[in-house]
């Protein structure tokens, strides 16, 4: 039997309020002051509602509690510790996440009063902690002998966000602690201070490593739920599906074609020392070797480059754009998909660009301008309503709200935003969005329906479901990689690319 080591015991009084520790086990030693010298964390979530903004990859809006509706607080390090400020928005951030706010609203929420440094600590910080959040949840617990109650999870979550700084990030142990345990009171558990420092030290002091696990949902730091579903549809290739899932992503950037050839903007990339590579499979993508601000690539307020990821770069190609034709984007937000289409048609389309949500449409509108693209932009909900427009379209692009499981990489906060129940609604405004779209697609028209996700009742099934409902729709064969395919699943790191979804569909005869 292994030895059972020391835990720190967390006083309560008799109403439930958590108090400084009372009584430190042996071999856990707590200062007095937690700040020295130098320059809920369960797996329960509140529940969260679908709203339908024509992607939904992301889109969660949280049912907040009335004790927690995520109002931002300004943070500073006056007479404070050095970095506590950054440590404090971290474990905000995660909180928040944790009861609803996607990652997309909680990082700025939490970071405003931070400059562009430590906004990027942040990041690295909340997105790592995500990833791995259930294995450094566990590890946090084998050091607590009672949990934290709800009050004080923000003192759990500081715990948790610094053990994954310790491990997997290159900041200072020292630096880590002092900087953790001043933010205690920047997150209003200044009475959990002691307790934060001893639990850090000690982690520090037996080794600093995770807890792993058997278990693979806490070894791969996924909901459970998930794991099932993974198991169902991909058996033995659910653990690497896993693992790959909480890699880290690279960066892809798409060439505008049409502008600038992609060994000229190799050439450009060159001049000013980023180093990139092309890719055979798609003639519009370079991989940088490492991420950059788009600040640093060259003629990106000119409109010749765009961020997009190597997956979502192909699906615009099986349009097979020839000539000038009437193309419908369906669900259109943020625009990378709707750009690429002009820039293979170089501007000679009558395109159609529709969406639900107004504000995505908006920056939809910001992206393709920034090309000098100025297509029909609508707000449309193509799942009920498609009295606005006008077809019939020769191609048209259905690239459906889904549950995102392919680009866990880049949204890690997918993990514990998502639930099963949710899988349900998908599906269901999938298939009206494909009905509806089809019947405005002319006699030999291609329909191209897409997802980011890697899951078969949104993909393969929902595909097979079609097909039985519309005797006019086939399958329209295309090559990716070499193989003729009807349709075809990307998984998550396959060509260092997101997980992806493609299915082609011509309409013929009745």
């Amino acid at each position: 039997m292994s030895e059972l080591k020391p835990k720190l015991s967390l006083k309560r009084k008799t109403d439930g309020q958590a108090t400084r520790p009372g009584t430190i086990k042996k071999g856990l030693e707590v200062k007095k002051s937690g700040f020295h010298k130098e320059g809920k964390q369960s797996e329960t979530f509140h529940r969260e509602t679908y709203r339908k903004d024509g992607k939904g990859k992301g889109s969660f809006k949280a049912k907040t509690s009335d004790s927690r509706n995520f109002k931002t607080h300004k943070i500073s390090e006056k007479n404070g510790v050095a970095g506590s400020s950054s440590r404090a928005a971290a474990a905000q951030c995660v909180n928040a996440i944790e009861e609803g706010m996607s990652l997309n609203e909680a990082l700025p929420a939490f970071t405003a009063e931070l400059d562009s440094r430590d906004k990027a600590f942040v990041q690295e910080i909340v997105y790592g902690t995500l990833r791995h959040k259930r294995l450094l949840s566990t590890t946090a617990s084998a050091l607590l002998d009672k949990g934290l109650n709800q009050k004080n999870n923000l003192a759990r979550t500081l715990i948790i966000c610094a053990i994954y700084q310790l491990l997997f990030t290159r900041a200072p142990a020292h630096a880590v602690v002092s900087a953790t345990v001043g933010a205690c009171q920047l997150c209003h558990c200044k009475q959990l201070t002691a307790l934060v420092n001893a639990v850090l030290r000690r982690f520090l002091r037996e080794g600093a490593h995770l807890a792993h696990s058997a278990d693979p949902c806490v070894e791969q730091s996924f909901p459970q739920w998930l794991y099932e579903e993974l198991v169902r549809d991909y058996g033995e290739k659910t653990q690497e599906i896993m693992r790959a899932s909480n890699e880290h992503a690279p960066m892809f950037i798409r060439v505008e074609t049409s502008k600038i050839s992609i060994d000229n903007y190799l050439k450009a990339l060159n001049t000013v020392s980023l180093d990139a590579k092309k890719i055979d499979s798609c003639p519009s993508a370079l991989m940088l070797e490492e991420p950059v601000s788009v600040d640093r690539l060259p003629f990106f307020d000119q409109g010749y480059v765009a961020v997009q990821d190597l997956s979502a770069q192909k699906a615009s190609y099986l349009l097979d754009i020839t000539g000038r034709m009437k193309i419908l984007d369906t669900c259109c937000a943020p625009g990378g998909k709707s750009a690429h289409i002009l820039d293979i048609a170089k501007g000679n389309a009558d395109l159609t660009c529709t969406d639900i949500d107004e504000k995505r449409l908006e920056r939809t509108k910001e992206n393709l301008n920034r090309l000098n693209y100025y297509p029909k932009v609508l707000l449309c909900d193509v799942s009920e309503d498609i009295s606005k427009l006008e077809g019939p379209f020769d191609r048209i692009l259905v690239d459906a709200p889904c549950s995102g499981t392919g680009v866990i990489r880049r949204h890690p906060d997918i993990k514990w935003l998502r639930r099963k129940k949710d899988l349900e609604v998908l599906n269901k405004t999938q298939e009206k969005i494909l009905d509806n779209a089809f019947s405005l697609l002319k006699e030999g028209g291609i329909l191209l329906y897409t997802t980011c996700s890697i899951l078969k009742c949104e993909n393969d099934r929902q595909v097979e479901n079609f097909l039985n409902r519309h005797e006019n729709a086939k399958l329209h064969p295309f090559n990716m990689n070499g193989a003729q395919t009807g349709t075809c699943q990307v998984l998550p790191g396959q060509e260092n690319a997101d997980g992806f979804f493609y299915a082609r569909f011509i309409k013929v005869k009745s």
